[in-house]
């Protein structure tokens, strides 16, 4: 009897040896799936700095061209602005014939 329960002590250890190493396979997937996001995250807030910095540049040019040429401005936005009015007017006069 002694020997059935230092039988099964020895095979309950023998799981919880390879159980350990289960634990331990896991925890290492783990800690590199979590270092992969983190890096992941990092380029996605840097790429996202870079793109607000861009942005910024974009409006601070708009801005300077804008007070540059102000009437050239107006009156690009008078023709881009009835030149879609004109489109729109166009394409419904069709869609109702």
């Amino acid at each position: 009897m002694a020997e059935i329960a230092f039988a099964k002590t020895v095979r309950a250890g023998e799981k919880l040896a390879e159980s350990m190493c289960d634990v331990e396979r896991a925890k290492a997937a783990l800690a590199t799936a979590l270092d992969e996001s983190r890096a992941a995250a990092r380029r996605v807030v840097n790429s996202g700095r870079r793109a607000v910095e861009e942005l910024q540049e974009l409006q601070d040019d708009a801005v300077r061209r804008i007070r540059q040429h102000p009437r050239t401005t107006v009156a690009a936005t008078f023709g881009i602005a009835l030149g879609a009015g004109l489109l729109v007017g166009w394409l419904l006069g069709r869609a109702r014939r």
